[in-house]
């Protein structure tokens, strides 16, 4: 059996390079109710999927994402944080509003429309599905837990595992700020 330890360094990606994928793109409705605008957010973003209702995953990844940034102390000024809903049909932008207020300050959340969702999926390699508990109860939604981190020329630098500490995500950061 891996211990903890090793089944992080497995399971987390940090890229001394930058990805071949390319720009990583996001689009939608921020929840101030503009457009987003990758123009208007420079520098380097960490970037969580996930849904507003979320039980329990999504806000333990975004307060560490929270956790993290803050622990950077200026070098954290340089990361915006990011919350993309995967549940664009509930997470209005006002819905969105109500709950990144709740993490960090300056956290962005984005509501894709659907179309638009499924192509950001695709090129970030994020999975989610819809999923029916039963007849009148609300559906949740299973969705990849990564953070990632991407670098100021809209680059994939890191992807973080879900169960990653506050102080280890901030000491890779730093690294890959580093690197960079």
């Amino acid at each position: 059996m891996l211990s903890r330890r090793a089944l992080l360094a497995l399971t987390m990606t940090i890229l001394a390079t930058p990805s071949r994928a390319g720009t990583l793109e996001l689009a939608g409705t921020r929840h101030d109710g503009s457009r987003y605008d990758p123009a208007a957010v420079t520098g380097w973003k960490l970037v969580y999927f996930g849904y507003a209702r979320c039980p329990d995953v999504c806000p333990v990844g975004l307060q560490t994402m929270s956790d993290a940034i803050d622990r950077l102390r200026a070098l954290g000024e340089r990361v915006t944080p990011v919350f993309v809903t995967v549940d664009p049909e509930r997470d209005t932008p006002s819905a969105m509003a109500d709950y990144v207020a709740f993490f960090h300050p300056r956290m962005i959340g984005i509501s894709p429309s659907a179309e638009e969702l499924a192509s950001i999926a695709a090129a970030w390699r994020v999975k989610y599905v819809r999923v029916e508990i039963g007849e009148g109860r609300p559906y949740l939604m299973d969705h990849t837990a990564s953070v990632f981190l991407v670098d100021a020329r809209g680059e994939l630098a890191a992807r973080f595992p879900h169960d990653i500490t506050a102080d280890r995500m901030a000491a890779l950061i730093q690294k890959a700020f580093e690197r960079r």
